[in-house]
């Protein structure tokens, strides 16, 4: 009797772990990573943080700041103000810089795959070097106001003077 007592508790214990572990399985499954707010992503880049993969910046000013050889992947670069931001050599793969402002900013040999440049305004900002070949929303308009050289890929028909 006493070895069936201890049989059924060991398996009542046994079938209590196995249904916590389910429980805390399905837990870290739905688990979510926390959203970074729009004001801590912005102190981490004034923090001389180069690494903000799917940041939220959007309306934020980052004018003078620099994020040289930074992951930025998937960030979220909407009405910001960059002017004169240094961007060289970061890599902005699927970032949207709608409406940005991107007077004077340095994005040279940086990776621009997918970005979309809706409305963004490329006043002297320079894009040596920079493969432009999938960006969204680029338009003549932007490029003319914009200096590249020959190794600056754009989108079939569009063309940019040579900085100097």
């Amino acid at each position: 009797m006493r070895k069936f007592t201890a049989l059924l508790v060991a398996a009542a214990v046994f079938g209590i772990a196995a249904l916590a572990s389910q429980a805390v399985g399905q837990i870290i499954a739905s688990a979510q990573a926390p959203k970074t707010s729009v004001m801590s992503s912005v102190q981490r880049i004034k923090a001389g943080d180069v690494n903000c993969p799917g940041c939220d910046l959007s309306g934020a000013d980052l004018s003078n700041e620099c994020v040289k050889g930074g992951n930025l992947t998937g960030a979220n670069f909407e009405d910001v103000t960059a002017r004169y931001m240094c961007m060289s050599l970061a890599n902005f793969t699927d970032v949207s810089f709608k409406n940005a402002d991107l007077t004077g900013a340095n994005l040279g040999k940086s990776n621009l795959t997918n970005a979309d440049l809706t409305g963004a305004k490329l006043s002297i900002t320079s894009i040596k070097g920079t493969d432009l070949s999938t960006a969204k929303g680029l338009t003549q308009a932007q490029l003319d106001r914009a200096c590249g050289d020959d190794e600056t890929k754009l989108p079939a028909g569009l063309i940019v003077k040579f900085c100097k």
